[in-house]
This record gives C-alpha cells, sequence and structure tokens, in this order.
C-alpha cells in the first residue's frame, strides 16, 4: 500500500471513529434529554410514557455499545486512541452495561409486581426504592453522555495528506 493511500485510509479510519463517537453522543443526548421529557408531558400515562422511554432506552443501549465495539476495534487497528480515549470508552461501556443489565432489570421488576408506581404511597418501600433506583440510573446516563461529549470533543488523530493537516 503507497503512503498516500495508507494516509487516506487512516484518515477514514479517523472519520469513522469521529462519526461512531457523535452516534454514541447523539443516541445518549437524543434520547435522555429530549425524547424522554417529550413522552412524559405527552403519553396518557407516566406509565405508558415510562414503558415507552424503557425501551428507547434499551435500543439506544445497546446501540451505544455496539458503537463503542466499532471505537474499540478501529481504534485497535490503527494504535491511534491514548490512554484517557480507552479509559473514558471503557467507563462508558460500563456505565450502559450497568444501566442495561443491572438496573434496568431491577426497575422492571419493581414495575412488574405493582399497578402503577404513582399509586404508590410516597413512603412506600417499593415507591423509594424505585425511585432510588431511577436515580442512579439517570446519573448513570448523565455521566455516560458527559464522557461521550468528552471523546467528540477529543476527536481523532489529525490526518495529513500532501502535509497539509485536514
Amino acid at each position: 500500500m503507497s503512503m498516500k493511500a495508507s494516509l487516506s485510509a487512516n484518515c477514514l479510519r479517523m472519520g469513522a471513529i469521529r462519526l461512531c463517537l457523535a452516534m454514541m453522543l447523539g443516541l445518549l443526548m437524543v434520547s435522555g434529554y429530549v425524547v424522554t421529557p417529550i413522552l412524559f408531558a405527552k403519553a396518557e400515562s407516566s406509565m405508558q410514557a415510562g414503558m415507552l422511554a424503557g425501551h428507547i432506552f434499551h435500543m439506544v443501549n445497546i446501540g451505544v455499545l455496539f458503537l463503542a465495539a466499532a471505537v474499540a476495534s478501529f481504534w485497535m487497528r490503527s494504535h491511534t486512541a491514548g490512554r484517557l480515549n480507552w479509559v473514558l470508552l471503557l467507563l462508558i461501556v460500563l456505565l450502559i452495561s450497568i444501566n442495561e443489565f443491572g438496573i434496568s432489570p431491577l426497575i422492571q421488576g419493581i414495575k412488574d409486581s405493582v399497578d402503577a408506581i404513582d399509586a404508590l404511597a410516597k413512603d412506600d418501600p417499593q415507591r423509594v426504592q424505585f425511585g432510588m433506583y431511577h436515580g442512579v440510573s439517570a446519573v448513570c446516563h448523565l455521566l455516560a453522555s458527559l464522557m461521550a461529549a468528552l471523546l467528540v470533543a477529543l476527536g481523532g488523530r489529525v490526518c495529513k495528506h500532501d502535509g497539509k493537516h485536514e
């Protein structure tokens, strides 16, 4: 492979990395801070909004995990990521995995065991537990969003083509 073709391939790889990171950020931001508030404002009930939000977050979480795997594979192939990038990506994967495989099933279990969370007394142990898990989930989502934003801001390595920066 010629030097020019190699640089071009590296530039494409860096573009793919930036695109995957931007898509991760977009999925996290739009689901958590645009779609979910609209669902709770416009749905017929908070139960319906919560059910829909749960489905959306499931799809977002799986999408973010796949995009993170793509970023990791690009980084491994090109050796372009520094330690900070890897730490941030791994923390995003950890936070999203905690939400998807740890907290979401607990929240769903509570929802399945009651008719409606809103119908429970404010001090009911299940409602308190639901609120705690929901709060932890929201913090995990926020932290993952902030880390994704930082990764997007850090971008990839600078591509060089014919001695010029692109």
